[in-house]
């Protein structure tokens, strides 16, 4: 069937033909119990498996275009290979919360069906570059979350497998040192930050009227359909934060450029050109460092630094930011004023899926 010219008639009849083959199913199930051979009914369980999947890419194209299922295993597997994924009591797979709870990683399901719901959200910003899934164990400790990076780091480097950045995917790679003492270096007031408080999410400004949440409010006010354990992220494929003056128009947007504060990344993000975004928190960036680092073998934030403008630092005034540095060898978690303005730094935005 034709996608484009896809109607509500082609609709009505694929879904009877769905019921149709599960009422098939369903006797040939019952038949097979006594016989032990269920040889038949799998195949029509998987003959109605592939409907349900033909029908949800015609109805909504941009799980096949963007290849969001693959990449949603993909994602699994890079969370299983970095130990961020635990057994939980229920057999599934998860993560443990600050909040001692215990969160299953949302199911494939749950995350296409919160894209079909805004469907007109991901078709706008596929075409302004965000086509990369990215499923964030926000739950977790920031401090877990940082070792697991340290860990990979390390194991990267052991296996001569850490390299640079690249500008282009054509580009030589370019062997990184390691501290391996320290892969990751963090200002001491990140830790524990996520646990006591120091650390809030989601500031309307960078002041004492910040108007953000700590991590354990956001886990208490569970909003319906959503599980504020995890972050699935819509995010931009390319890693590199361009310098000022060196970003490309998407489609009807401007890439973010480094050399702005802050605050104007705050203030811009979200609004105009950039709606529907929201800055990156440091969970969402070990998140990212962590699904480059596994699929490209790269360190992210080698030319640009990244701030994290999706978190804040309320006593001190600082805006958490990350880079790599060769000169100390190690990741950087580091922070600076609202106010700062510098060349090599940058922001990220991301669109929430979930």
């Amino acid at each position: 069937m034709s996608r484009e010219s896809f109607s509500c008639h082609e609709a009505q009849s694929a879904l009877a033909e769905i019921k149709s083959l599960r009422t098939d199913f369903e006797q040939t199930f019952q038949d097979a119990l006594k016989t032990s051979d269920l040889a038949r009914a799998k195949e029509i369980r998987s003959a109605m498996q592939g409907k349900i999947t033909s029908l949800r890419e015609a109805v909504f194209p941009l799980e096949r275009e963007l290849g969001i299922k693959s990449q949603y295993e993909s994602q699994r597997g890079i969370l299983e290979e970095a130990f961020v994924l635990e057994h939980l009591s229920s057999g599934e797979m998860g993560i443990h919360g600050i909040d001692g709870k215990e969160y299953p990683m949302p199911s494939y399901r749950e995350v296409a069906q919160r894209m079909r719901e805004k469907r007109e959200v991901f078709v706008q910003k596929k075409e302004q570059g965000f086509i990369k899934l990215l499923i964030v164990p926000f739950g977790m400790s920031l401090d877990s979350l940082t070792q697991e990076y340290a860990n990979l780091l390390l194991k990267h480097y052991n296996e001569g497998k850490l390299f640079a950045e690249k500008q282009n995917a054509a580009d030589p790679d370019v062997s990184l040192e390691l501290n391996i003492g320290e892969p990751v270096w963090r200002w001491s007031d990140y830790a524990n930050a996520d646990v006591d408080g120091k650390l809030v999410y989601e500031p309307k400004e960078f002041s004492q009227n910040h108007g953000g949440l700590t991590k354990t409010e956001i886990l208490a006010n569970r909003k319906p359909g959503m599980v504020p354990a995890w972050r699935v992220l819509m995010v931009e494929a390319n890693p590199n934060i361009p310098r000022e003056n060196a970003g490309k128009d998407v489609g009807t947007r401007k890439q973010l450029e480094a050399n702005r504060t802050p605050n104007d990344y705050l203030r811009g993000i979200g609004k105009g050109i950039y709606d529907h975004e929201s800055g990156m928190t440091p969970e969402d960036w070990l998140a990212f460092a962590i699904t480059n680092l596994q699929e490209q073998n790269q360190a992210i934030d080698d030319d640009v630094a990244a701030y994290n403008t999706g978190g804040y630092f309320p006593a001190s005034g600082g805006v958490p930011d990350a880079y790599w540095s060769r000169g100390s060898r190690q990741a950087d978690l580091n922070r600076d004023a609202p106010p700062d303005r510098y060349d090599r730094i940058g922001a990220r935005s991301a669109v929430r899926v979930y």
